[in-house]
């Protein structure tokens, strides 16, 4: 785990790159911050290693960085057993289930580059107090459940 922490650090002290981290706001839509995290992590290492990663946990809802957090304990749980597949996934698709002036939820399927599909509920709130408030963040994502066409 200290191997990670350096670079993670490191990224998020970089100045302008040639793709910038992305910063929540009230003006980004639910899935368009399900779009944005699900994409940095289809390309983790680009255009630095764990780039993907760090995108992701930008737009964390502030109640998911309590449980899942500091950003090193967070790299670690994606990288783990439940959501490994999701860093360098080959496609996936977004579908809303439900949309509320405060809350989404959407199905999310992913397909990995060994054709393993797998989906997750993926639920995005709107932050009510602080710096992001207004700002729609993401608040959990399920463990993965595998599709009856996984390899």
């Amino acid at each position: 785990m200290r191997k990670l922490a350096l670079p993670l650090l490191f990224l998020l002290t970089l100045p302008a790159t040639a793709q910038e981290l992305l910063k929540p706001s009230p003006n980004i839509r639910p899935e368009r911050v399900v779009e944005i995290q699900l994409k940095a992590l289809q390309q983790n290492d680009n255009p630095l290693p764990d780039f993907g990663i760090v995108q992701t946990w930008m737009f964390a809802h502030p109640r998911n960085k309590l449980i899942t957090g500091p950003l090193e304990r967070f790299a670690a749980m994606i990288k783990g057993p439940n959501y490994r597949m999701m860093i360098n996934h080959r496609e996936h698709t977004i579908k809303s289930v439900i949309l509320t002036e405060n809350y989404a939820l959407f199905d999310v399927s992913i397909t990995t580059v060994s054709e393993i599909r797998a989906s997750f509920k993926w639920e995005v709130s709107k932050v009510k107090s602080g710096t992001h408030i207004g700002s729609w963040m993401t608040t959990s994502v399920s463990p993965p459940m595998r599709g009856k066409d996984s390899v």
